[in-house]
């Protein structure tokens, strides 16, 4: 009895080890038929990823690998590098509708603002291909623009290119010295067209439509401007408009130049943005936001933007400072300031300064805290810097600190709107502006798998604009990190050298018509 016991266990202790080597087995077979971790090109780390397309706001890990968003998880990523994100928000990275600041130092500037793509589109260039030729392969973020509707008028009236106008003082001087040919005529009907003509080609050609700004061409009829509505509306572009004067800036006196091109858009089928609202609207914020949400409602494609500083700031020498317009602007001699010495101006020194420099930039203190408040608040207002171009550090702090005012002021300190929604305003939502004619941005302003890894990471208790009046140039502070095409542009609140990932945004596409 005792022997068949012995025997028994001895079967089962034998039973036990085979079924355990088998386990084994199997166990080092899986391991080697399964795929290796995933290895990602760089990891963030426990960030807040906050995506405004979808409401995403969880604390999770992102890989990227290719220039692309690969993976979003709650589980540990591998990275051939790892960026620590934990107490930071990992956010799309910001979209500029409206930089006239396209030189390297300005890019490097507006990146340490979170932007990733700056676009030229209010004044827009002519010819357009030299613009993306010069700056393919050297630019460190997105770029892009418009068709100029006054480029094309200066080249029609002149025989003149003016690509590099907001950032050739010399060419800029020299332009505004022939304005009498180019912005104060009345263009006749073979002119018109010829205008049509080269902006269908230019449209072509990579233009993101038009940029469109009667006020500095007193010479564009209202029958023109339609005109133009008409073959931007032919092609399925937006136009970006800057509005015509008004006749004063009191009262409702803004209201007519805004219901000139809404009509415009509403009659053609247009696509319209209306630029820097805060300082075209003024005391008439209210009422016009509301036209603007109608028209809306009533089927017209019509966006606008604001940006988050009570000045306004142009060329001394333009159109805008013609007889008669401190009533249109509602601002006196000593509203405006000469950026180089911060000294507010005088009759004599406005006309001295005119006369002299008519290619500098001054800035104009008339825009109310009310109107900005009140736009920045409103849900359909994009956030856009209209930054000028720093000239020798001079300039209007907008073109450094627009994004993280919003963010660090407006959504933290003034709580007038939340951290989402102040996102959605600099990303999403600027995306989607242009994605009817530029493939590319239908992949910008997300933070989702698939997604280009143009990426913003900061500090929500501390992101911050620094740049004042006196000292434009200041980087915004609480921005330590920033991605183009999966590229670390700004690496601890520094800019990267020698690094230039910034690819060109364009019109065009397998659903796109770009042709007659």
């Amino acid at each position: 009895m005792a022997k068949m016991v012995d025997r028994v266990s001895g079967m089962r202790v034998a039973f036990a080890a085979s079924i355990a080597f088998l386990t084994l087995g199997l166990v080092a077979y899986a391991w080697a038929q399964s795929p290796a971790p995933v290895r990602y090109d760089l990891v963030i780390e426990g960030g807040r990823v906050m995506d405004p397309e979808t409401g995403v706001d969880r604390i999770a890990n992102v890989g990227v690998t290719g220039g692309t968003i690969r993976a979003i998880s709650d589980a540990p990523l591998e990275g051939k590098r790892k960026i620590n994100a934990r107490g930071l928000v990992v956010a799309p990275g910001f979209i500029d509708l409206h930089a006239h600041g396209q030189t390297p130092s300005d890019n490097d500037i507006q990146a340490r603002d979170g932007v990733t793509t700056a676009l030229e589109l209010e004044s827009g260039v002519y010819p357009i291909a030299p613009f993306y030729t010069k700056r393919e392969g050297h630019s460190r973020i997105n770029f892009g623009a418009s068709v100029s509707h006054r480029g094309l008028r200066v080249f029609v009236a002149t025989g003149m290119e003016s690509t590099e106008m907001g950032v050739d003082p010399e060419l800029s001087a020299r332009l505004l010295s022939a304005q009498d040919k180019w912005a104060y005529p009345r263009f006749d009907q073979s002119q018109v067209d010829r205008l049509r003509d080269l902006f269908r080609r230019e449209f072509a050609a990579g233009g993101l439509g038009m940029g469109l700004a009667p006020e500095y061409i007193p010479g564009a009829g209202r029958d023109e401007v339609f005109a133009m509505f008409q073959e931007v509306a032919d092609l399925h572009a937006p136009v970006f408009v800057h509005v015509r004067r008004a006749e004063t800036a009191m009262g409702d006196g803004p209201i007519a130049p805004m219901q000139e091109v809404i009509a415009d858009a509403a009659a053609t089928g247009a696509s319209l943005h209306i630029v820097h609202i805060g300082s075209k609207a003024l005391g008439a914020i209210a009422p016009i936001l509301q036209m603007i949400e109608g028209a809306r409602a009533h089927g017209v494609d019509v966006t606008t933007e604001v940006y988050p500083y009570t000045a306004s700031s142009t060329r001394i020498g333009s159109a805008l400072f013609d007889e008669g317009w401190r009533g249109r602007q509602g601002a006196e001699y000593s509203d405006v300031e000469w950026p180089a010495t911060g000294e507010r101006l005088t009759e004599e020194s406005f006309n001295r300064f005119r006369r002299d420099s008519p290619e500098a930039f001054v800035v104009v203190h008339k825009i109310s805290d009310l109107t900005v408040d009140t736009a920045i608040a409103n849900p359909m207002v994009m956030i856009a810097s209209d930054g000028v171009p720093f000239v020798d550090g001079a300039g209007h702090p907008r073109g450094a600190g627009t994004f993280a005012r919003v963010l660090g002021y407006y959504v933290r300190e003034r709580q007038l709107l939340s951290l989402m929604d102040g996102l959605r305003k600099m990303t999403l939502m600027p995306a989607q502006r242009l994605e009817q004619i530029s493939p590319a941005m239908r992949k910008k302003g997300r933070l989702q798998v698939g997604a280009d890894a143009d990426i913003t990471i900061f500090d929500p208790a501390r992101v911050i604009d620094r740049a004042t009046y006196a000292k434009p140039t200041t980087p915004s502070d609480g921005i330590p990190y920033v991605l183009v095409g999966g590229v670390v542009i700004v690496d601890r609140g520094q800019i990267v050298a020698d690094v230039h990932p910034g690819k060109g945004i364009r019109s065009g596409g397998p659903n796109v018509e770009i042709a007659k």
